[in-house]
């Protein structure tokens, strides 16, 4: 996996994330303050007042590859704007600023672990890759 050096994080300050997505946004802030340590860019984005999120939906859901695909792609049944960034908080990440696309985002479904990738493991793992603790996974 190429180095991902711009790291976009979509929350609301005003939601609780889904279960089924666990996610501790205060957690994930801090673990985007270890990633710029390590020389990564990140930006938290707070859709909490964002009634229609449908540009940073759209990109996130359809610039990753189908392997690397978001699970907020799949929510069916449902409005994005209720979701994307709000009940499903969602990590963007770029090889670089400016990217049009992301070349992966999180939540997402993976086949390896056969359940959901969320948000706060990966970030752990791509910090400890970093790190080099551990060695950089070939899918993911």
């Amino acid at each position: 996996m190429a180095r991902l050096n711009f790291i976009e994080f979509y929350y609301s300050s005003k939601h609780t994330p889904a279960d089924a997505y666990k996610c501790n946004n205060q957690n994930v802030l801090n673990l985007l303050k270890s990633l710029e340590s390590k020389g990564v860019e990140t930006v938290a984005i707070d859709l909490a007042d964002n009634p229609d999120p449908f540009r940073q939906y759209h990109k996130a859901s359809s610039g990753p590859s189908s392997e690397f695909r978001p699970v907020f792609g799949e929510v069916r049944g449902s409005d994005y704007k209720e979701y994307f960034g709000k009940t499903i908080p969602a990590l963007c990440c770029y090889e670089k600023k400016g990217d049009r696309a992301p070349g992966r985002v999180l939540p997402r479904m993976d086949k390896k672990l056969g359940r959901v990738y969320f948000i706060e493991e990966w970030l752990d793992n791509y910090i400890a890759e970093l790190e080099g603790r551990i060695e950089a996974p070939q899918a993911r």
